[in-house]
């Protein structure tokens, strides 16, 4: 029998990660396959700017500007930087629980919406279970900002490990 897909949503923030303790806790190494999966906004890229000032190049009016101009960083490149800047953040993680006998693959992507995109990955890779932190956000802060680990909850049919912070 294959072992259970867990997907764990992380970001930057340190609430994201206090899942962590509690895959360790409730989930053994030898069933539980992890994705440890990153998701943010696609970047847009830099296009050529302005002459560099002071480079020695005069403008003659009605003429285009020439001389040194910084090169542009498409979106792939910021794409590139990116995942390579996320994996290296995980490292330590990814090193930790593969101590402990996990087998762990990290899984970085760009979208728009979050949720969506959490939504697709666990419908694509068949996940078995998400396990994520929340907010916990209750009453008129809940109506106004979306907490995406309840979204993901309320929508999927399969089990999720929700954890709040422990204020």
């Amino acid at each position: 029998m294959a072992n259970n897909k867990v997907l764990i949503p992380l970001n930057q923030s340190e609430l994201s990660r206090e899942i962590l303790p509690h895959i360790e806790k409730y989930f053994s190494s030898e069933k539980n396959d992890l994705i440890l999966f990153y998701v943010t906004k696609p970047p847009k890229g830099a296009e050529f700017g302005k002459p560099q000032a002071g480079a020695g190049h005069i403008l003659k009016p009605g003429v285009e500007p020439s001389g040194p101009m910084p090169h542009p960083i498409f979106a792939s490149q910021q794409e590139d930087s990116i995942k390579a800047h996320v994996k290296a953040e995980l490292m330590p993680i990814t090193n930790h629980l593969e101590d402990l006998g996990y087998s762990v693959s990290t899984l970085i992507d760009f979208a728009k919406d979050p949720v969506d995109e959490i939504l697709h990955i666990i419908k694509k890779d068949k996940i078995d279970l998400v396990a994520m932190a929340g907010r916990g956000r209750v009453g008129v802060t809940r109506f106004f900002f979306r907490d995406i680990a309840d979204t993901i909850a309320s929508k999927v049919k399969i089990p999720v490990l929700l954890i709040l912070p422990s204020d």
